[in-house]
């Protein structure tokens, strides 16, 4: 990323399914965006020394989201989250509905990768984890998923 029109791409491009697959994270589409450019304008500052731009700001996005939630934790009771800000048009509502269920690794790596497609080496190193924490939290992600939006299907593989 050396230059406005490359930044520009940037956010023709990766910058959506950036904020689309932090929004799914975090349940809020406005603190999706606070976080994705928030990310975006430090990366610019360093644009320089960044090898891989949008991985870079998707995980420092993904950092900011969880800093946002641990202080909202603090500050008040959680409250019933809203999912109504979400515009993908590739998601269900009952999927969304159901990965909202989810606890907030196993959203995280399921939505790295089934929305985002990275592998499972590169969602360790985004969500700071090893490899097996990773497999085991998409483990338990794809059963919760499986069982919640085919619970047929599910009974069939339990038996």
């Amino acid at each position: 990323m050396t230059d406005e029109g490359d930044l520009r791409r940037f956010l023709q491009g990766p910058y959506v399914r950036i904020l689309r697959s932090v929004g799914l994270v975090c349940d809020s589409q406005a603190a999706a965006q606070d976080a994705v450019h928030e990310a975006v304008a430090r990366a610019w500052e360093r644009r320089a020394r960044i090898e891989h731009f949008d991985r870079w700001v998707l995980a420092v996005a993904l950092n900011l989201a969880r800093s946002r939630w641990r202080k909202l934790r603090r500050e008040w009771p959680l409250m019933h989250r809203d999912l109504a800000d979400v515009d993908d048009s590739t998601a269900t509502v009952e999927w969304l509905m159901v990965l909202r269920g989810l606890p907030r690794r196993q959203r995280e790596v399921a939505v790295l990768h089934y929305v985002f497609d990275l592998e499972i080496s590169a969602i360790a190193e985004i969500v700071r984890t090893s490899e097996g924490a990773v497999k085991n939290a998409l483990f338990h992600a794809r059963r919760s998923l499986a069982a919640a939006l085919d619970p047929a299907a599910a009974e069939e593989t339990t038996k």
